[in-house]
């Protein structure tokens, strides 16, 4: 059974997101992800998009929100 990154949810939590001004939050997505995957990208939306690469098995894929609800004041 894995074990739960309490570090990495506390950064998560704690990284100010709030929707159009991801980019902190964006950032500390895509240092955990790089690992993980086997390209990395960024679209015009501000979306990170990691593929890995698989050996013909079933695809899956796996989808979030990094944005949080907030106020601008």
């Amino acid at each position: 059974m894995a074990t739960l990154n309490l570090d990495l949810l506390k950064g998560l939590c704690e990284s100010p997101g709030i929707s159009g001004r991801e980019d902190q939050i964006r950032s500390l997505v895509i240092d955990e992800m790089r690992p993980l995957v086997d390209t990395q990208s960024i679209d015009i939306l501000g979306n990170v998009i990691g593929v890995k690469r698989g050996n013909g098995g079933p695809k899956v894929m796996v989808a979030a929100h990094i944005d949080e609800i907030g106020f601008l004041v």
